[in-house]
């Protein structure tokens, strides 16, 4: 079976645990266990869509989430609001450097949160000139700074020491 593309007219997807989802054919093959995936989780969050299985190989593609009917939205946007839930960090508290990796200690609207960032270069990025700043930490999990204008000078004054 090749890749099988996903739009209103072919398939609808149900949603069936908190990443997954079930992909209904309109033949009547079901296909479970498929966990979507934006291919560009920040820069076109509407398009380019993957479906994986548990080996994740991909099974299905949506090419565009508007061609999909109101459920089969509904089911990825409540997966991706699971999966891509980002804490949104509104103060840079403390940072320690030791050994060529870097403790953060911030504020985030989900609380006050210590985390270690493993290789500044590649884990801290600034969004195509813009003043968002995606933060990777040493577990994989993402932090984002909406706008580093909004950021105190304190904040500032760390961010900037690293970008």
């Amino acid at each position: 079976m090749g890749r099988i593309y996903v739009d209103h007219y072919n398939g609808r997807l149900e949603r069936t645990d908190v990443y997954l989802v079930r992909l209904i054919l309109r033949d009547g093959t079901v296909i479970e266990n498929l966990e979507p995936r934006r291919l560009f989780p920040f820069s076109n969050t509407k398009m380019f869509i993957t479906l994986l299985d548990e080996h994740e190989k991909e099974i299905a593609f949506v090419r565009d989430y508007e061609e999909l009917d109101e459920s089969s939205r509904h089911a990825l946007d409540e997966c991706f609001a699971e999966y891509y839930m980002i804490p949104q960090i509104s103060q840079l508290i403390k940072s320690e450097e030791k050994f060529g990796s870097l403790k953060w200690t911030v504020q985030t609207d989900r609380g006050v949160v210590t985390f270690r960032i493993r290789n500044r270069h590649s884990d801290i990025k600034q969004l195509h000139g813009s003043g968002r700043i995606i933060i990777r930490d040493s577990n994989d999990n993402r932090y984002e700074i909406p706008s580093f204008d909004v950021l105190d000078s304190h904040s500032k004054r760390i961010l900037f020491s690293y970008l």
